[in-house]
């Protein structure tokens, strides 16, 4: 839902010169988004149905020059695998609050699958949040 709505985003500010990957930590190739994932993206205009998911490899990570995850554990691994990327690497949820403290009390965001569509729809609502605020800092 982070990279859709991302690239919904950049396409509307006429943004064509930053590219937005997904890739997870699991080794899950090739699964499409889950019907609500669908769903909830489709109420905003957002097309998932060729999503298929990849896992993140070392030679992605080393080539971004912005890395977000949602939840504290995700950074952590990363960190511990790729220590030199710790600079590039965000919550998403807060990013750009860090430099002023305002961060969050709860700064992942929890994976929606095996939830119901409000707990989706919920989800997304924080995703486009985050990335709105990021979007401020590169516009």
């Amino acid at each position: 839902m982070a990279k859709g709505y991302l690239e919904k985003r950049l396409k509307e500010l006429g943004r064509n010169d930053i590219e937005v990957s997904s890739a997870g930590l699991i080794p899950l190739v090739g699964m499409e988004a889950t019907e609500e994932a669908k769903q909830v993206a489709k109420e905003d205009g957002i097309d998932l149905s060729s999503h298929r998911t990849r896992t993140l490899t070392e030679a992605e990570i080393q080539k971004q020059d912005l890395i977000f995850v949602m939840e504290r554990q995700h950074k952590e691994y990363i960190i511990s695998k790729y220590p030199e990327v710790r600079s590039k690497l965000y919550l998403l949820k807060d990013f750009k609050k860090i430099g002023n403290f305002d961060t969050s009390e709860n700064p992942d965001i929890e994976d929606p699958i095996a939830k119901d569509v409000d707990f989706y729809k919920k989800t997304f609502a924080v995703i486009k949040e985050s990335i709105e605020r990021i979007l401020k800092e590169i516009n």
